[in-house]
């Protein structure tokens, strides 16, 4: 498991904060097409790393920055100390491509620090492992955030590029006094390439009090972007959830789609009922100011929380506990907050969470008390105005004697138990499996469908398993077999040459069999045989997961398990 469930009492900060601001700056503001222009736009690292030149920074004030997330009603800052072009927004004695050697020629990183400890504002530091710069980053043709191009003065080297990352992952935490957190993107390897267990202890060493994300296969929580699966908070997992302010980009963008106040704030809210943190970002001009339009968004989110706060700061989210799409929960002590997100159609509503009805109700922004009553085990809150207080979201705090408010959680249906007499063969589908365990970013194991060639040239629709695997997610599927058996287990999958090369493996008790991930043709499922079990008389778990992944993130499309009687 990558992430812990269970909170050190140091790292409670974090998920009493809820609301962070998320700041993407580098010399891709320059050219302000977004962060990924490099990349996007095959733009030769000659071409772009002269960009340097023209990092001037006429208007950065850090404490105007950090004022500005205050405001905003933000409780921490995570800010990009390197992207993935390479170029370091901080002091690095490991190389010379860092603002220090830029016009600028000042430390912004050391200057956003110090406004933040003035401000007692906890501040995070975002790092890119992924490297378009440094010579000994190795790139793989066709990897996502890999460069498709070579310089003849590169020194492809992994271990000597670990030392790199590392080495100024250990100054990021020992030069700029505490610091609150370590933000890792670099999700297309794996922790034991990344080394994420190794530099997770060397963070906790030196900055005992910080947080560590995901992103390098060890971490403290979960990361995803612009969406949050309520299902790892659910199982106690501490989860960020990020989302930029431009729908096109995360750095500076001049024409940057901006989504709206409304939509922005639904989205935080909703993040936070699942009992997640919210991770806002702007991207600054290439002057060092805030863009303006980006900012407005966050300072009317955070008039929302001066009136609203209560209900997000310091609570717990309810996951898997929302009324509707429209109507969800936080709970602090004995209050619990109903968000409406849509104003309802009558003067009342139906909440069937709960165990029991309130002692009182009332509109948090205005203060206005509401009815309570109770009626064939809902509990009905009425009185509400003809309009809402707030255009854009409201709040009903509701007060109980206990702080034992809501009904416990359903559990799932359980996966079927499949019967086999032990003759011929059994097939193990996606749809009659349970999945388990959390990949990258808090993702669990999709199921879907695949479109596959049949004999007389037509298609037919197949389910299968996603190919995004972790080694962490499994599939499990309960046997009822009428006698001991011997069987073979073959697995039935498609993978792209790419991704080839990993590992599959089945447990069922001690007994293990797995075989190698070929490539196959596009659209092709082959048949690959795993080994010989004894299929024990009765109920019986057979497990299926990635013991070896070539690349991180990706496995193979799987469309089903097969055990053969001997």
């Amino acid at each position: 498991m990558l992430a812990k469930p269970r909170l050190a009492e140091n790292l409670r900060w974090f998920p009493e904060a809820r609301f962070g601001m998320f700041i993407h700056f580098g010399l891709y503001a320059i050219p302000a097409r977004g962060e990924w222009v490099m990349l996007r736009e095959d733009i030769m690292r000659d071409d772009y790393e002269p960009l340097m030149k023209r990092f001037r920074l006429p208007k950065f004030d850090a404490d105007e920055w950090v004022d500005v997330a205050r405001r905003s009603g933000c409780r921490y800052i995570t800010i990009t100390a390197k992207h993935h072009d390479g170029f370091c927004l901080f002091a690095s004695e490991l190389t010379d491509y860092t603002i220090t050697n830029t016009p600028f020629k000042r430390d912004l990183i050391g200057e956003l620090v110090q406004a933040c400890h003035r401000a007692d504002m906890p501040i995070c530091f975002y790092y890119s492992q992924p490297d378009w710069h440094h010579p000994n980053f190795v790139h793989r043709p066709g990897a996502f955030k890999d460069l498709q191009y070579e310089r003849p003065q590169d020194t492809p080297d992994w271990d000597a590029y670990l030392d790199y990352y590392i080495g100024q992952v250990r100054e990021l935490c020992s030069n700029y006094g505490r610091i609150d957190g370590i933000w890792f993107d670099g999700v297309q390897r794996t922790e034991e390439e990344w080394r994420g267990k190794y530099v997770y202890d060397m963070i906790k060493k030196l900055q005992p009090n910080a947080v560590v994300n995901d992103r390098a296969g060890y971490g403290d929580f979960f990361t995803p972007e612009r969406t949050l699966s309520a299902i790892p908070a659910a199982a106690g997992y501490m989860v960020e959830a990020c989302q930029s302010i431009s729908g096109a980009s995360w750095g500076y963008h001049r024409r940057p789609d901006l989504y709206s106040t409304p939509y922005l704030l639904a989205c935080m809210l909703r993040m936070i009922c699942a009992d997640g943190n919210y991770l806002l970002n702007v991207g600054p001009k290439p002057d060092g100011s805030l863009p303006e339009d980006w900012i407005e968004r966050l300072l009317q989110i955070g008039s929302w929380l001066d009136v609203h706060g209560d209900a997000v700061y310091k609570t717990r989210g309810l996951p898997l506990r929302e009324e509707s799409d429209t109507i969800l929960y936080t709970q602090r002590g004995k209050k619990a907050y109903v968000h409406l997100l849509a104003w309802p159609q009558s003067d009342s509503i139906e909440l069937i969470q709960l165990k029991q009805p309130p002692v009182r109700a009332k509109l948090l922004s205005t203060g206005q008390k509401l009815g309570v009553d109770s009626a064939a085990g809902l509990t009905i809150v009425s009185g509400l105005p003809a309009a809402p207080p707030d255009p854009w979201a409201n709040v009903i705090e509701l007060s109980f004697q206990t702080e034992d408010i809501f009904r416990p959680v359903p559990k799932p249906e359980p996966a079927p138990t499949l019967q086999w007499d032990g003759k011929d063969s059994l097939e193990l589908l996606p749809s009659q499996a349970s999945v388990k365990g959390f990949g990258l970013k808090g993702s669990v194991l999709g199921r879907g469908s695949t479109a596959v060639p049949t004999p007389d040239g037509g298609e037919e629709t197949v389910e299968t398993f996603s190919p995004a695997w972790q080694r962490e997610q499994k599939a499990e599927w309960t046997i009822d077999c009428e006698n001991p058996t011997r069987c073979t287990i073959s697995l039935e999958l498609a993978c792209p040459e790419m991704y080839a090369g990993g590992e599959a493996q089945v447990v069922i008790g001690k007994q293990k069999v797995s075989a190698a991930v070929p490539s196959t043709a596009d659209g092709v499922f082959e048949r690959v045989e795993m080994g010989e079990v004894k299929l024990p008389e009765g109920r019986s778990k057979l497990t299926l997961c990635p013991s070896k992944l070539a690349i991180a993130y990706h496995f193979a499309t799987v469309r089903r398990v097969v055990v053969e009687a001997k």
